[in-house]
């Protein structure tokens, strides 16, 4: 799809300078971010071009919520499959550069017969640099409309160009380091 090749050369060209903060230290309070999920694939049967979906997303994290716009093709074949859909991934967990996410979703498909669109999906991701990371996810897709309804499961792989959320789900600049102390009494805690 050409419009998420050119979404995600807009989004490498950017920086992490889009963030905005309150306070002087490394943790951010919100900036914005961008997904890119070049492919899914559908479990069950049906031709091949029928079951890769592809999509981008972008909008602004906020502490643990990321809320933004995602734009996509749910097939390969070219009529009835651009959605676009208003997205909420929560991290629900943290740990290092490891974060599971929720995410809910409702959207529009446009010229279907189904054009009422809904997701429900799980993420793995990993952090792997201060603002790029990689994940997969797995979900499913509810359609429906007047007279059909439809429902998809995926799987498949992403990447997130944002900034890395701390232990706490803090937004933050700077990879965290872990350290032991030692509290005087020959126990060590990590912080």
């Amino acid at each position: 799809m050409r419009i998420i090749q050119k979404l995600l050369i807009f989004l490498v060209c950017c920086n992490q300078n889009w963030s905005y903060s309150q306070t002087k230290d490394s943790i951010i309070q919100y900036s914005f971010y961008g997904r890119l999920m070049p492919i899914s694939v559908y479990s069950g049967a049906g031709y091949l071009q029928d079951k890769i979906a592809q999509s981008i997303e972008f909008g602004v994290s906020h502490g643990v919520i990321d809320a933004g716009f995602c734009f996509g093709s749910y097939t390969q074949r070219r009529d009835t499959t651009t959605f676009a859909e208003f997205k909420i991934t929560m991290d629900a967990s943290q740990y290092g550069i490891y974060s599971n996410e929720f995410s809910i979703g409702i959207g529009h498909v446009f010229n279907s017969k189904t054009p009422i669109m809904l997701e429900a999906s799980y993420t793995i991701m990993a952090q792997v640099t201060n603002t790029f990371g990689i994940g997969i996810s797995t979900g499913y897709y509810d359609f429906a409309g007047n007279t059909y309804d439809l429902s998809k499961n995926y799987y498949g792989l992403f990447l997130r160009y944002g900034l890395i959320r701390d232990m706490n789900g803090r937004l933050n600049r700077t990879r965290m380091h872990h350290r032991r102390k030692n509290n005087g009494n020959g126990f060590t805690f990590h912080h």
